[in-house]
């Protein structure tokens, strides 16, 4: 999994207990054979292709090769905003 620089600093903004459950969160959908059964295909793929939900923060990722960018982490209210 590779951080895409916006995505590094939307993880910073966050509080400790946050950042930590979703380190957790990734580090568990990583681990699995198929990680993308956990993520949801998104409609508009202006943003990315794919999403993870965290509680109410939502990971936008992309799929290159065998390799998952993470584009964005954001509050379910903002990451849908163009």
């Amino acid at each position: 999994m590779v951080f895409a620089g916006s995505s590094k600093k939307d993880l910073n903004k966050l509080d400790h207990t946050t950042r930590q459950r979703i380190a957790k969160k990734l580090t568990f959908f990583l681990e699995q054979e198929d990680p993308l059964s956990y993520a949801r295909q998104l409609v508009h793929s202006n943003i990315g292709s794919y999403r993870f939900r965290v509680g109410h923060y939502r990971i936008v990722l992309d799929i290159y090769g065998s390799t998952l960018q993470v584009i964005s982490i954001k509050h379910r209210k903002d990451v849908y905003r163009g």
